[in-house]
């Protein structure tokens, strides 16, 4: 390796090390991350262990980060139906929910294809509280109140996420609404 590779690795790896850590007296976590729109709702259930936590959370999630993936994008496919995903998080709780759904048109407000993801992590004093559930075919996942304004780019609407397939392995909920700007994917 030349002195000029060399110092270029070495230049990359503080930059990386700098970027993934911060200071004891920052409240903030060392992730590059932008605010706009919410997913926020609630979640209610049991802890998995002896019923020892009862899950009855409220949550907003408004932080959006290009680095990880985590944005709200639109795609408008060949025959002219949209694939939405939408994605908030709170990186410094480690924490986030992502919503994604179909549509036939772009007037369409009935979603298809409905795909909801929600983690969810609360540090007690003595222990750390953690779920995470997603969709599938034993949970019902549903959208409704759904509007898009094609202009804007902002989708607002409710969401419910039901069942017992998640971390506890017992029936829980996440409730919601988001308001939340998508940009157009282009590929």
């Amino acid at each position: 390796m030349t002195g000029k590779a060399k110092f270029l690795a070495g230049l990359l790896g503080i930059l990386a090390t700098a970027a993934f850590t911060g200071c004891d007296d920052d409240t903030q976590p060392a992730v590059e991350y932008q605010t706009q729109g919410f997913i926020k709702g609630k979640l209610t259930g049991v802890s998995k262990e002896d019923n020892s936590y009862i899950f009855n959370e409220d949550f907003i999630y408004t932080q959006y980060s290009i680095l990880f993936g985590r944005v709200a994008t639109y795609k408008i496919n060949s025959d002219g139906s949209y694939s939405i995903q939408i994605s908030r998080a709170n990186f410094a709780l480690f924490g986030e929910a992502k919503i994604a759904f179909d549509l036939d048109t772009v007037v369409d407000t009935t979603p298809k294809n409905i795909a909801l993801e929600f983690s969810y992590t609360k540090e007690l004093p003595d222990t750390y509280i953690t779920f995470s559930m997603m969709s599938d075919s034993e949970n019902t996942s549903t959208i409704t109140d759904l509007t898009f304004d094609s202009g804007t780019g902002r989708f607002t609407g409710k969401f419910t996420l039901t069942g017992a397939v998640n971390s506890t392995e017992k029936n829980a909920a996440v409730t919601g609404e988001f308001d939340v700007i998508a940009k157009r994917s282009i590929e």
